[in-house]
């Protein structure tokens, strides 16, 4: 299995960010975690607002310092922090660490592993069917491989029962639907992987999340996820499509550094524009 930072390159934020790396959606995106009054969803406001927009501006401009802070940020006051808020700071963990592991920074992601597996592990106590959740547990494991491969052959299937859940049981989470997508892009086909249905699951979990705009803003994970669309078009030759899903990114965020100035030329290019 390769090293699931799902996109992230070791020399700028964005490879594909993971896929799987990371959670991604995360908590700036459904109706179920992002949208609701307290009275509505039962539990306290989410983290303010400026959380979500610090990490998108560290991910939309490759400024991963501003990522880590607000995560030191969030765990120095992880006591007061509401359920959900705490599923929240579980998905910037999933986007931070996805980017370490692609950085070569070994022992920061182990780190981040380590905080964010015993978030992941209280939620699952209390309320294992929380957006998300057993879909961040799976990625979790597979960043594990990703730190060592020698121990794909006992972490790949964990990873994959909980990414199966969350599909089986939140079929509407988008978080499930893109580690689908990951695991799909990633693992060998003799064992089951399929880029073509990889493209499926990222354009169906893309579906779920535009099905609520007010959760697009500031959301990492959507660009993310139509990135990780855009690379999976390429890989599997549909040329015209990729180029759809890249120019859309821009409309979206111009602002998009990795896009903008390395992935949309490389590809212009390599189709003779």
């Amino acid at each position: 299995m390769e090293r699931q930072n799902h996109r992230l390159k070791r020399t700028g934020t964005h490879r594909l960010l993971l896929a799987g790396v990371l959670a991604g959606g995360l908590l700036l995106w459904g109706p179920s975690l992002q949208g609701g009054t307290p009275s509505q969803n039962g539990n306290a406001p989410f983290l303010d607002a400026t959380h979500r927009a610090r990490v998108y501006a560290a991910f939309t401009t490759d400024r991963m310092e501003g990522w880590d802070a607000v995560i030191r940020e969030l765990r120095s006051k992880q006591a007061t922090l509401s359920d959900r808020e705490r599923l929240e700071l579980v998905s910037f963990y999933y986007g931070y660490t996805a980017w370490a592991i692609g950085q070569g920074m070994d022992r920061k992601a182990e780190a981040c592993i380590g905080e964010a597996e015993v978030l992941i592990d209280d939620l699952l106590e209390k309320d294992p069917h929380l957006p998300g959740l057993l879909a961040f547990k799976g990625a979790f494991i597979a960043f594990k491989v990703g730190l060592n491969k020698y121990k794909a052959v006992t972490l790949g299937p964990e990873s994959m029962k909980y990414i199966d859940r969350a599909v089986a049981e939140l079929p509407g989470d988008p978080q499930g639907w893109i580690e689908r997508g990951n695991a799909l892009f990633y693992m060998p086909r003799v064992f089951g992987g399929s880029k073509e249905k990889a493209v499926e699951a990222y354009r169906h979990a893309i579906l779920l999340l535009e099905q609520d705009p007010a959760g697009l803003r500031h959301n990492w994970i959507y660009l993310n996820t139509l990135m990780t669309l855009g690379q999976a078009l390429e890989k599997t030759g549909q040329s015209r499509q990729a180029g759809e899903t890249y120019r859309k990114i821009l409309d979206i965020e111009p602002g998009f550094t990795y896009v903008r100035d390395h992935l949309y030329p490389a590809f212009r290019k390599s189709q003779g524009d």
